[in-house]
């Protein structure tokens, strides 16, 4: 006779080697279910949901989690787009005459901010900034005499420029003015803050701690001056016709998903 316990079905034992938290893919579960897990998921939502939170894209005036999902993804596409057209040349920064360049990527950070609102603007302008920053020390070391090294020049700008695009295009929504036309002028407004307000820091940054450059500036200010203005028309002609183009079609196709 087996004694109480003597005896157990093998189909009992593997269920419960099976289900055991000492197996190996046990551990990865238990840190998602346990406290730990559920303090890293709230503060990693947070951090990428702050930007895409009540996006001007929404459909309804709660926002649902396949919103909050869908505004994360959007987000993070922008970013990434950033990012990539940084890395690849002649894409986010179209060179010509040697280290002049025209920029598309106001118009990504433009779109985030038309898309998702002015967080999502700050987010995007701020991923802009940064790219550049390093992109100065580790590409262009040349641009760093005009400042361009400095995050007050590089960053900032970048950030009120989305911050900028977003708002006013909120303000204009409810105003009841069509949105093709309020993401344009949206759009040419970020356009125009990021060439005054880099102008402007560039400027500031020479006065005070670039004294060095200050006289090789002063030598081809107007020829400098002329570039900017050039580049700064094609880019706001480039941002009024592509931002309200995207971001039309974005909406139409997330309609026609939800419906």
């Amino acid at each position: 006779m087996r004694g109480c316990g003597s005896y157990m079905p093998e189909t009992t034992l593997k269920s419960r080697r099976q289900s055991s938290p000492r197996s190996e893919t046990a551990a990865p579960y238990l840190f998602w279910s346990g406290s730990a897990g559920s303090l890293y998921k709230y503060f990693l939502r947070r951090i990428f949901l702050w930007s895409g939170s009540k996006g001007e894209i929404t459909l309804s005036n709660t926002l649902t989690h396949q919103d909050s999902l869908r505004n994360l993804i959007l987000n993070s596409i922008f970013t990434a787009l950033i990012i990539v057209m940084t890395v690849v040349p002649y894409t986010g920064y179209i060179s010509y005459g040697g280290v002049i360049e025209v920029t598309t990527l106001h118009i990504i950070t433009a779109l985030g901010a038309v898309c998702l609102g002015w967080k999502s603007g700050a987010v995007t302008g701020a991923v802009w900034g940064l790219t550049s920053l390093l992109r100065a020390y580790i590409v262009y070391p040349v641009y760093l005499a005009y400042g361009f090294g400095n995050i007050f020049v590089a960053v900032v700008p970048r950030i009120i420029v989305g911050i900028v695009a977003g708002g006013l295009f909120s303000l204009l929504r409810k105003t009841k003015l069509d949105t093709f036309i309020s993401s344009a002028v949206s759009a040419a407004a970020a356009t125009l803050t990021n060439t005054v307000l880099v102008l402007s820091s560039m400027n500031i940054w020479l006065k005070f701690y670039g004294k060095e450059y200050s006289s090789f500036f002063d030598t081809v200010k107007s020829i400098f001056s002329t570039i900017i203005a050039v580049n700064g028309l094609i880019e706001l002609t480039a941002a009024v016709i592509i931002v309200p183009v995207v971001y039309k079609a974005i909406s139409k196709s997330l309609e026609s998903h939800t419906t």
